[in-house]
């Protein structure tokens, strides 16, 4: 993705579900299924961290931020949800189940991206950064080896 493409996506995300989605996808290269099981439970935002896919990391600032904006909509919005997802929608703020595949397609169809396009060029980018380091994109985005062979291997 070139700076534009970037800056033309930052600028059409004008809900707080988008700027959420981008941020996990972009900072942590937050794979769609992760996204939308994380809960409620998942957060510990006093020492800014959160645990995606089960792995418990500090969150960014970009992801803190975005997250915190969508946790007031969310509370403004639906103040009595009992669903203990963090991302929530019309439908699944009287239930207790995540908000579907197809509303997180939704949401970034308006953008003009996918999830798997911001998380693969998140993790390219990390390689062309690290010096295309195996280990390092396997540690960082809990990659299997066969797939950071393939991250590096680009990145040379």
């Amino acid at each position: 993705m070139t700076d534009n493409d970037i800056s033309t996506i930052e600028i059409a995300a004008t809900n707080p579900a988008q700027r959420l989605i981008l941020a996990l996808a972009a900072a942590h290269a937050a794979r769609a299924g992760s996204i939308r099981q994380l809960t409620l439970d998942d957060l510990d935002l006093p020492y800014h961290r959160g645990t995606l896919a089960g792995y418990t990391e500090r969150l960014s600032d970009i992801a803190l931020h975005a997250l915190r904006a969508w946790l007031k909509h969310r509370k403004t919005t639906w103040p009595h949800s009992p669903n203990r997802h963090v991302l929530i929608s019309e439908r699944t703020a009287i239930a207790k189940t995540p908000v579907s595949q197809m509303h997180l397609q939704r949401q970034m169809r308006r953008l003009g991206v996918t999830i798997d396009r911001i998380r693969q060029e998140r993790i390219l980018q990390e390689a062309l950064t690290a010096g295309a380091d195996p280990l390092h994109l396997s540690l960082m985005f809990h990659l299997s080896v066969s797939r950071t062979d393939k991250y590096a291997e680009i990145a040379q």
